[in-house]
């Protein structure tokens, strides 16, 4: 690793550790609390019969595994507001920054006087926020592997690794679309509203789809479409899940690094 790599890393570590740890902190605290709360085997029956009081529209929407399983209980958790809301704050705090933040605070003139490619500064962040991503996404599923070895129920913590892996591919993805949103920029507040804004339509037109059947077609559209907690533990992650995130990141880091390269400081 070159020395530029080890100053723009440092440079992304320095701004943003304290958000990083504490947003670790939290959601490893949450999913704790999580196992604490999960139904054991003996409860399973009652919630089963509250979930078939339920709409169908709304059952879809939970998932029919909070009802069979202690696992579809705490799967729940990887889909909950707070850790969606907590992921994408990091996502778009870190890629804002990364970019048009740089321009906007005057900062990008020094570190691009340095000799190096563009394109470095936009790998630097994607690094930056693909490791942020990978080390909350780890706390999570500490604090539910310390919840389950403190209160053992019908679940095992090995079942969660493929929701830890869809949701470090969903947020990354997200973390490439806010590179290229940046690199477009010329100020962090713009690059923070046009992430955002976009992330909060993807968001709600894959909820509205789930409950509403005449927009259900809509839903591929939505990258949040492709992450599902209580079938990733049931059966994986979807091959088709893996492609398209893959290759959003993949589409979005070169749309970024070009126009970045493009544009004038």
């Amino acid at each position: 690793m070159s020395a530029t790599w080890v100053t723009l890393l440092w440079h992304a570590w320095v701004r943003h550790r304290v958000v990083l740890l504490i947003t670790a902190a939290a959601l490893c605290l949450f999913q704790f609390a999580l196992t604490q709360l999960a139904p054991a085997p003996n409860e399973i029956n009652w919630m089963s019969t509250i979930l078939t009081t339920l709409p169908p529209n709304l059952r879809t929407l939970i998932g029919n595994e909070v009802a069979l399983s202690s696992s579809g209980f705490l799967a729940l958790g990887y889909a909950h507001p707070f850790l969606m809301i907590l992921l994408s704050a990091w996502i778009i705090r870190v890629t804002s920054a990364a970019v048009g933040g740089e321009i906007g605070r005057g900062t990008m003139d020094l570190l691009a006087s340095r000799p190096v490619p563009r394109w470095h500064f936009v790998a630097a962040g994607a690094v930056a926020a693909a490791v942020g991503v990978a080390a909350i996404v780890l706390a999570a599923w500490l604090g539910t592997a310390i919840g389950l070895g403190t209160r053992p129920i019908a679940a095992r913590a090995a079942a969660f690794w493929p929701v830890i892996l869809g949701a470090w591919l969903l947020f990354t993805a997200w973390a490439a679309i806010g590179l290229a949103i940046s690199a477009t920029r010329r100020d962090g507040g713009a690059a923070i509203a046009w992430t955002t804004t976009i992330m909060a339509l993807s968001f709600v037109l894959d909820y509205l789809a789930r409950l509403w059947a005449p927009m259900s077609w809509l839903r591929p559209f939505s990258l949040f479409r492709y992450y599902e907690p209580q079938a990733m533990v049931v059966s994986g992650v979807a091959v088709l899940s893996v492609v398209l995130l893959a290759g959003a990141i993949v589409g979005a880091l070169i749309v970024a690094t070009v126009g970045f390269a493009r544009r004038d400081l």
